[in-house]
């Protein structure tokens, strides 16, 4: 049986990904009774994401110093993020609910037969422009690439009516749906592939345009 861990690697995150979770990882262990003594601390956690949003804000003027500086805050709160999902790891034994409580994503399990499990964590946010969608995902690791459709169209049921375009994907992140029509609800699934076959499609996801 493999046991779900915290996922500790955070590279593929862009910068306001990277501040996004961290974020919602000192938001979901604040008071949370699975984890009474965190290591690295939850302050020490704040304050290297502080430092980071503000070193990431000031970079954007485009100066080397800054954008060094901005790397050199990421890394420090990469680290911490680092340990802090070993000890989330070593707290939940393998529970899935535990981890996934933490804030952090969890690892992903391989499909015994060879095929890809389904994506998990499937997220649409708003994105910078009206009628535009961020799609983020966690890809299994057995997958060699995802496949994802969005839609409004409903059938009389209200159900999502699925056309025959399929767009793909490497990655789970940086996935730009658009466009879209503000005020309209859509609704995205997600599936894996690679050379053995595909994942069932997620349940779809819906999101209000805006």
């Amino acid at each position: 049986m493999i046991k779900r861990v915290a996922r500790g690697g955070f590279k593929d995150l862009k910068d306001n990904e990277m501040l996004d979770l961290s974020a919602t990882v000192l938001g979901a262990m604040e008071s949370n009774t699975n984890f009474t003594e965190p290591s690295p601390t939850l302050a020490e956690v704040q304050a290297a994401h502080d430092e980071y949003a503000a070193r990431l804000h000031v970079a954007k003027r485009g100066s080397q110093l800054d954008n060094s500086l901005k790397r050199d805050a990421r890394e420090v709160l990469e680290g911490l993020l680092k340990r802090l999902a070993f000890y989330v790891s070593t707290v939940a034994n393998g529970s899935l609910s535990v981890v996934l409580s933490s804030g952090f994503r969890p690892n992903s399990l391989p499909k015994p037969t060879g095929a890809p499990g389904k994506p998990e964590l499937v997220t649409v946010r708003s994105w910078r422009q009206s009628g535009q969608a961020s799609l983020t995902f966690d890809k299994p690791a057995e997958a060699l690439f995802c496949e994802y459709q969005y839609t409004s169209a409903k059938d009389m049921d209200g159900l999502p009516l699925w056309s025959d375009e399929i767009f793909d994907t490497p990655t789970g992140t940086g996935n730009i749906i658009a466009p879209l029509t503000p005020g309209e609800q859509y609704f995205i699934r997600v599936r894996a592939r690679n050379k053995v076959g595909m994942s069932d499609w997620t349940t779809p996801e819906p999101y209000w345009a805006q």
